[in-house]
């Protein structure tokens, strides 16, 4: 249930970002980055752990950055 929320959300942030192609563009990059942490942290192996610490570490970053994306699509709505 979780995964289908957050790809619905992802939907959604791609949709509201599509009337600016390089936003659209950098959002998809960060998307597949954390995807591809995902299927490291997933695959077995000694990569594991390494692949988790990035993982928490990209989600303190986007945290910030949604935050940020977040504030400046208020201020383009209420405009």
């Amino acid at each position: 249930m979780k995964a289908q929320s957050a790809l619905h959300n992802h939907i959604d942030i791609t949709d509201m970002l599509a009337v600016n192609q390089v936003v659209k563009a950098k959002v998809e990059q960060e998307c597949n980055r954390v995807r591809s942490l995902i299927m490291a942290y997933l695959a077995d192996g000694a990569a594991k752990a390494v692949a988790l610490d990035e993982l928490m570490a990209e989600r303190a970053v986007l945290k910030h950055k949604t935050m940020a994306l977040s504030d400046l699509l208020a201020v383009f709505r209420a405009a």
